[in-house]
């Protein structure tokens, strides 16, 4: 569908209607307006799912700007409409910086408060949103985190630690109690940010003292004061370290009925 969409238009897309497949051409870029995409990589037989992005996302542009072919699959996993940019349009501007300061701050924008105002709304249809494993698991909500912890985690042991280990590269480090990221550029993670905890029944998360914080549902949690926790609810959490600006966003779902 890439190569047939019109440039500079806005296009829809159904659930299950893939915008463009891993090792196929780009033409242009996809700001996502509201929706849902699932992001897949395929590495032999094996695929694995990277993340879902929604509103305020930009897709496809580091095809685009490379002048790559596509590193992995869209799956349009709830009804999606999209603004398309052409790929020499899109580069042009991109060119001044002033343009790519401009659409990284609306994107961060539009992703922070749509997220936000998701994961705060109370769930009204009876149900929790279905989770991928009947364990807590843990997932990049954003690019940056994304791009480390290429599929979701399940959750085996309490408490959970989350945090930065700034001294390695390459990909995470995962154990049974513990997620560590490398993100040596990014200060909003801290060497020791949060924990995901048993307690009273339910699964909380709390802050480890972290400079600027945890947010959790848009909720500020900080070890120094009298709100250092806060209570999961079943389905989708979105916990943020740092402040709402921070790039650094997990996603948490709890599902309905978990082991104990």
């Amino acid at each position: 569908m890439d190569k047939d969409t019109p440039a500079g238009e806005q296009v829809h897309f159904q659930v299950g209607e893939t915008i463009y497949q891993q090792g196929s051409v780009s033409s242009g870029v996809y700001m996502l307006l509201d929706g849902q995409v699932d992001i897949w990589r395929s590495e032999g037989e094996a695929r694995h799912h990277i993340a879902a992005i929604g509103a305020g996302e930009l897709l496809g542009e580091v095809s685009v700007i490379q002048r790559k072919t596509h590193s992995v699959t869209a799956l349009v996993s709830k009804e999606t409409s999209a603004l398309f940019i052409g790929a020499e349009a899109f580069r042009k501007s991109f060119a001044d910086p002033l343009v790519r300061h401009v659409v990284h701050t609306l994107a961060q924008r539009l992703r922070s408060s749509y997220a936000s105002k998701a994961a705060a709304e109370p769930d009204t249809s009876g149900s929790a949103v279905p989770c991928k494993s009947t364990k807590a698991t843990i997932e990049g909500l954003s690019r940056v985190v994304a791009d480390k912890l290429l599929t979701f985690v399940e959750i085996l042991d309490y408490p959970f630690t989350v945090g930065n280990l700034a001294s390695m590269d390459g990909q995470c480090l995962i154990s049974p109690a513990s997620l560590k990221l490398p993100l040596k550029t990014v200060p909003e993670l801290a060497d020791t940010h949060f924990e995901i905890l048993r307690r009273d029944g339910g699964i909380w998360v709390r802050d480890l003292g972290a400079p600027q914080g945890t947010l959790l549902n848009g909720t500020k949690l900080s070890k120094y004061t009298m709100n250092a926790t806060g209570k999961l609810k079943a389905g989708r959490n979105e916990v943020i370290a740092g402040g709402p600006d921070s790039p650094v966003r997990f996603l948490v779902c709890i599902p309905q009925k978990r082991e104990n």
